[in-house]
C-alpha cells in the first residue's frame, strides 16, 4: 500500500527543500558530498522548477512526496535519458526508517514511458543500496558510484 503522494516541486517548496540540501547527512551521499550553498540551491532549483516535460531528455524534475495529511517526506528527481530514466530521491531525516524512498521510486514508474529506469549510488550507502534492490533495481556496474537499473514494467 503506498502511503505517500508525490507532486511537482513549487516554489514554495523551497524551505523543506534547503532543508534537506543543507543537512551533511543528507548529502553525505550526493555528488562531492558537501552540502549546498543557498546559492547553489536556489539554481538547482530555479531550474527544477522550469522543467515541465519530463519527456524531454536531460531535464531534470523534481517531485515532492507527501503523505497524505499532505506532510512533504522528502524529493524524488527524474532525469530522462536517451535510453533510461535517471531517478534519484532523498527523505528527510525525520522520516527515516519509514520505507519512504522505496515509495518514492514506484511514483517515479509513471513518468518511464517503457523505458528502464537507472540510479546510481554509492558503496557504502548501505542503506541506498537496499532500498533499490528492494524496488527491483539489479546492479549494472559496479565502479563507484555503483548503477543500479530496473526494468520497465509493463
Amino acid at each position: 500500500m503506498t502511503r505517500i503522494l508525490v507532486r511537482p516541486a513549487v516554489r514554495s517548496d523551497a524551505e523543506f527543500l534547503f532543508s534537506m540540501a543543507s543537512d551533511a547527512e543528507v548529502v553525505r551521499w550526493v555528488g562531492d558530498g558537501k552540502v549546498w550553498s543557498r546559492a547553489y540551491f536556489d539554481r538547482r532549483l530555479a531550474k527544477a522548477l522550469s522543467a515541465t516535460d519530463s519527456h524531454r531528455p536531460d531535464v531534470q524534475r523534481w517531485f515532492i512526496g507527501t503523505t497524505r495529511e499532505p506532510i512533504p517526506v522528502g524529493l524524488l528527481s527524474i532525469t530522462r535519458r536517451s535510453d533510461h530514466l535517471e531517478v534519484g530521491y532523498w527523505v528527510h531525516p525525520e522520516h527515516w526508517g519509514h520505507r519512504y524512498a522505496g515509495e518514492l521510486l514506484e511514483h517515479a514508474q509513471q513518468y518511464a514511458a517503457g523505458l528502464p529506469m537507472a540510479a546510481q549510488v554509492y558503496r557504502a550507502n548501505t542503506a541506498s543500496r537496499r532500498v533499490l534492490e528492494s524496488a527491483g533495481f539489479s546492479l549494472v556496474d559496479d565502479t563507484e558510484p555503483m548503477t543500479y537499473r530496473r526494468p520497465p514494467v509493463p
